[in-house]
């Protein structure tokens, strides 16, 4: 008995997701959906395309949805209904869960689906399972980190080639680590909220943020890049998530440092969240941070890692709504 899933979404992070999954024998593709189906052609004469997103959720063959886009309000319109639905979802939406999780994870314990989203901090890397199994019971005071690759991308071009902002930008664009409108990973909201959603997973729910602070890269300029450069430094858009007094304190904006900092060598689209605790000391972890195949794997991820409960309770429902 295969596990029915579906797709939302078919950009950068969707096409790399639809590949990553195919021939994964324990599950069963019911339908992709798309905000444009005439883009998408060869969907349709597979027999992939779904009507809607909402018509593919409620399939009951459908028991995992798969969400990549890249809109918030959207996005929180299909996890509400898969977990009201009972069904796992899996998403990458960092927008839509920085603000949600806390109402989301309410969802799951009412209705018995499960809410995974790996992929919405630092794409390939492990660092939400990371802080919430493997460092389980360690005493984690401060995350530090480059949480986007865009802006690392960027900043990087513009050290290593004398690159100007806007000439950065537009390659990382071409390149596919940057998209057509960049605001939110340059004026660092996107890094933003994935430092919420780090908070979130450090406290294990609900919390408070004592001061934040939040300072993108459109005002680093060629000749501050320069003056770094010549004072052996560079510069980096520093995520700072701090606990003090069972309070946070977020700081994100760009920063000079230097080669003795274990964030100086990341570069281009890397991320890298190095990690502060009590007993194990600092932990780094580093990978890709950007383009869809990095996100995309982390996803699928999330699928394969599925708890064991939620496979069998997944084939009870599949079998009681007799789909064999």
């Amino acid at each position: 008995m295969k596990i029915g899933i579906a797709l939302i979404g078919y950009g950068n992070v969707g096409r790399a997701l639809h590949s990553q999954i195919q021939g994964l024998n324990a599950y069963q593709l019911h339908g992709i959906a798309v905000k444009n189906a005439g883009k998408h052609p060869e969907l349709k004469d597979k027999g992939l395309l779904a009507k809607s997103a909402l018509q593919v959720i409620e399939q009951p063959e459908v028991q995992v949805v798969l969400e990549a886009i890249n809109e918030a309000e959207a996005s929180f319109t299909f996890a509400e209904r898969s977990l009201q639905m009972g069904k796992v979802y899996i998403s990458a939406s960092k927008k839509m869960l920085a603000t949600k999780l806390p109402y989301l994870h309410l969802l799951e314990a009412k209705h018995g689906g499960k809410l995974f989203y790996e992929a919405s901090v630092a794409a390939a890397i492990p660092v939400l399972r990371t802080l919430r199994e493997h460092l389980r019971g360690e005493s984690i005071d401060r995350v530090r980190g480059i949480l986007n690759g865009t802006c690392n991308y960027i900043l990087s071009r513009m050290h290593q080639d004398q690159l100007d902002f806007d000439a950065a930008l537009e390659e990382a664009q071409r390149m596919g680590f940057a998209e057509s409108d960049p605001s939110s990973d340059i004026d660092a909201e996107d890094a933003y909220c994935k430092s919420l959603i780090l908070a979130y997973t450090l406290e294990g729910g609900r919390f408070e943020v004592s001061r934040a602070i939040c300072e993108g890269i459109r005002s680093v300029s060629a000749e501050q890049v320069r003056q770094a450069k010549r004072a052996g430094e560079k510069i980096k858009l520093i995520a700072d998530i701090e606990r003090k007094a069972g309070k946070f304190r977020i700081d994100i904006r760009p920063q000079r440092i230097g080669p003795d900092d274990v964030l100086y060598h990341v570069e281009r689209e890397s991320n890298a969240v190095c990690i502060r605790g009590s007993a194990c000391g600092e932990l780094l972890l580093q990978g890709p941070g950007a383009g869809g195949a990095a996100t995309a794997s982390a996803m699928r991820a999330d699928l394969l890692n599925l708890p064991p409960e939620s496979i069998r309770n997944l084939r009870r429902i599949l079998h009681a709504v007799g789909v064999h």
